[in-house]
Order: structure tokens, then C-alpha cells, then sequence
């Protein structure tokens, strides 16, 4: 028997009642970068996220990176998947920015580029406000390629994106994420709300 890949119930993909729950999230903006998600972080979008995170959900991963290739720009020339923490990926056995950028690169043709390292671990910032996520500590393994797609799974404060575009030698980059939380607008004094 096939089953929701949110909430479990019998259905092929997603059952009705979690396909309602699924909203499109607009474009927004972190200083001068383009954020595109896919989705709004709720209802079955925000399960989807966790499943592929926590319980290794590849499925998750395919749906999310479907809707995520049709938001990315004509422009782009690579996809840049933002690294899981090493401690984190061997915890829960997933990158699943990793997953989602294998899926947008196989959906549009693009070539996945590693261009950015990621530290060992850093504190976990899920539910914390703009005032408690310090700046992760990224590294450039190679300089970020002009016409990059950043993927990433959630967008909250765009602290995440911030954190990239300190490490890089310029801010010529789109992301493309697959939901958002929050509002980075009122953080960085850019229009975008969720």
C-alpha cells in the first residue's frame, strides 16, 4: 500500500487533505539576493522537510526538488547545494541539501557544484530568532560560480545566506529554497514577507 509522504495516510504521493495544505511562497530578498522558495513552511511542506531531514525521506527529496527546479531563473548556470553540518550528517545519515541539488541538477540540466564547505557542526537554530544564529562558519572550497543557485531546505531569517555571501567573493548568486519560515524581511530591512 502506497502512503502520503507528509502524514502517512494511504495515498499515492500526497493524500488530498495535505496537497490542500500546501501553499507557494513568494520571492523575497536577503540584502541583494533573490530568494525563491517553493513553498510556505507549514502543513505537509514543512513535514516533507523534516521527513527528508530526520527520517531520511528520499521521496521527500524528489517531490520538494521538482518544485524547487521550477522556481529556478533562466539565468542560472550551476546549483550549490548548502553542506548539512559533518556532525549532523553522520547523526541522521542525510544531506539533504545534497538530495534536493541532485534533483533540481537532474530536472533542469545543471550541474551541481560543491563550492562550499561546511564546519563540523554549529548549534542547532531551528525555532531561535534572528538575535541567537551566530553566522555559521562556512568556507569556500572554490569560488562560487557567477549565475549560482544556492539550494537549501528552509529559509527562516536568511542568516544561512548572509552567512554564504560573507564567505564569497561576490553576491551574484540566486537561492532557490524549498519552504519558508519567518520573515527575512524584517531582519535585514528588505520587502519580502512570508
Amino acid at each position: 500500500m502506497l502512503c502520503c509522504l507528509a502524514c502517512a495516510a494511504p495515498a499515492s504521493v500526497l493524500c488530498d487533505s495535505c496537497r490542500r495544505s500546501v501553499e507557494r511562497a513568494p520571492a523575497r530578498s536577503v540584502g541583494s539576493i533573490v530568494v525563491t522558495p517553493a513553498f510556505r513552511h507549514r502543513g505537509a511542506a514543512a513535514r516533507l522537510v523534516h521527513n527528508l531531514k530526520y527520517r531520511r525521506c528520499r521521496a521527500s527529496a524528489q517531490l520538494l526538488g521538482t518544485a524547487m527546479a521550477a522556481r529556478i531563473p533562466d539565468t542560472a548556470t550551476c546549483v550549490v547545494p548548502v553542506p548539512r553540518s559533518i556532525a549532523r550528517r553522520i547523526r541522521y545519515g542525510v544531506d539533504q541539501t545534497s538530495l534536493l541539488a541532485a534533483v533540481v541538477s537532474a530536472e533542469c540540466g545543471l550541474p551541481v557544484v560543491r563550492s562550499i564547505r561546511a564546519p563540523l557542526w554549529w548549534r542547532r537554530r531551528a525555532g531561535l530568532h534572528r538575535r541567537g544564529r551566530r553566522p555559521i562558519p562556512f568556507a569556500a572550497r572554490r569560488p562560487l560560480p557567477r549565475g549560482a543557485v544556492i539550494v537549501d531546505d528552509v529559509i527562516t531569517t536568511g542568516s544561512t545566506i548572509a552567512s554564504i555571501a560573507s564567505t564569497s567573493l561576490h553576491t551574484d548568486f540566486t537561492v532557490v529554497t524549498a519552504t519558508a519560515a519567518g520573515g527575512v524581511g524584517r531582519y535585514y530591512g528588505t520587502e519580502g514577507r512570508p
